[in-house]
């Protein structure tokens, strides 16, 4: 989890420090616009409204105690003031509702300067009416007033809280960062102390193969010589048959040999070898593989079965014998007495858009491989132990080196179920 996560605890104490940061100017900046709004707003322009208020009931206990008539400079003390366009601007701050209650008051105020101030009951109806719609004004203002300061309010007890709970949380995002940041460490050194190991296991493999394949060379090549010498007659003639013996006897001990040659090229090239290409017969090389392991086959009572029509193509004679070897040898190991191997050549594989391609097919009639071993069939040291008599035990490195080298000459080794049990190895050639 913290691998593929790794920047989370980072991201985690960046945020935090920066609501930190960020949380606290937020709301100083609301507070002061809140605190604006007050001043130059609701509070301003409820001082407005009360001075208006103060001058229309002087005006009005006035005209009761004078009684008198219409008097152009009574009325022009009625009318609003300079401060109209002051309060005009303050009442348009708090909002649409004060707006139009501020527009109502203009609206009786209007009227109240066009009437006769003549001390009738309705001129002084419409003067109580004009206070009326200031007290609305007034009391609007001041609700308003309240809701700004308990903003205000919550905000300053937000801007002291914010810190408070931010601070342990970037102070925990910085400890997990700390935390994560040793275990970083630490993994990355066990990383390094296994891979020294690694490399130190492969380097003691690679000197064990050489040793290994020094060792098994030296008996090889000794065997060679022999089986050369009795070829050639030297310690007596051979019978015909005993001659052809000699022969497969000398061309699987070379091949063998090569083998061993190609896994220490292998290891020490990382699988570049060299090849060299030839105009051959598929057939042809079929047919001799299965002539080099008939002793085996007879021995274990198997019936090789051909089915290899002419094949011209172009590809490495040693190496194809090399990989159809593996795939005869191993069937031959893991088919029970009685069995059948159906060595055939496919001409045109292959479905769908891919191109056509030739294959060669070695079918056999064995317990085939369980399903949770399948994966691991071309893995270096893998191998399932045969079963029945005669079965030979193998060292688990043919199939890994026959599909290295396939994918060399540009083709691939598949393994598959057969039908009816058993086991198919198919050698693919590169699309011609």
């Amino acid at each position: 989890m913290l691998g593929r996560r790794w920047w989370m605890p980072s991201a985690f104490a960046i945020l935090a420090l920066l609501l930190l940061l960020i949380v606290p100017a937020i709301v100083n900046r609301r507070v002061s616009e809140l605190r604006s709004h007050l001043t130059l707003g609701s509070e301003h322009a409820r001082l407005l409204v009360n001075d208006l208020e103060a001058a229309f009931a002087g005006q009005l206990l006035a005209q009761r105690i004078t009684a008198e008539a219409h008097d152009p400079a009574f009325a022009t003390r009625g009318k609003l003031n300079a401060d109209e366009l002051e309060l005009h601007s303050a009442v348009r701050d708090v909002g649409p509702q004060a707006v139009t209650l501020y527009d109502d008051l203009t609206d009786r105020l209007a009227q109240w300067n066009t009437i006769t101030h003549d001390g009738s009951a309705v001129q002084a109806q419409q003067g109580l009416d004009l206070l009326a719609s200031a007290e609305r004004l007034d009391n609007y203002l001041a609700g308003a007033s309240d809701v700004q300061r308990a903003q205000v309010r919550r905000l300053e007890s937000f801007y002291v809280v914010t810190p408070a709970i931010l601070a342990p949380i970037a102070l925990i995002a910085i400890l997990i960062v700390m935390w994560s940041g040793r275990r970083v460490l630490s993994f990355a050194r066990l990383a390094e102390e296994e891979r020294t190991q690694v490399v130190r296991a492969a380097e003691g493999r690679a000197a064990l193969l050489r040793g290994v394949t020094h060792d098994v060379k030296n008996p090889l090549g000794a065997a060679m010589g022999y089986a050369q010498l009795l070829e050639e007659g030297v310690v007596g003639s051979l019978e015909p048959r005993q001659t052809e013996m000699v022969q497969r006897i000398h061309r699987l001990v070379e091949m063998s040999v090569q083998t061993v040659t190609d896994l220490l090229e292998l290891a020490r090239a990382e699988g570049e070898l060299q090849i060299e290409y030839a105009t051959v017969d598929l057939a042809r090389i079929v047919r001799d593989v299965a002539d080099d392991h008939d002793g085996m086959a007879r021995e274990r009572k198997l019936a090789v079965v051909l089915t290899v029509p002419p094949t011209p193509f172009v590809t490495d004679p040693v190496r194809v014998r090399q990989i159809l070897s593996n795939l005869l040898s191993n069937a031959i190991k893991y088919t029970p007495e009685g069995g059948n191997i159906r060595m055939s050549i496919l001409a045109n594989a292959g479905t769908g858009p891919a191109p056509r391609r030739i294959a060669v097919e070695v079918r056999d009639t064995g317990p085939g491989i369980p399903r949770e071993l399948q994966p691991k069939v071309f893995d270096e040291f893998f191998r399932v132990r045969p079963t029945g008599p005669g079965a030979v035990n193998g060292n688990g490195l043919g199939l890994a080196i026959s599909r290295r080298i396939a994918r060399l000459l540009g083709g691939d080794v598949t393994f598959a179920e057969g039908e009816g049990g058993g086991s198919v190895f198919t050698l693919w050639f590169a699309p011609g």
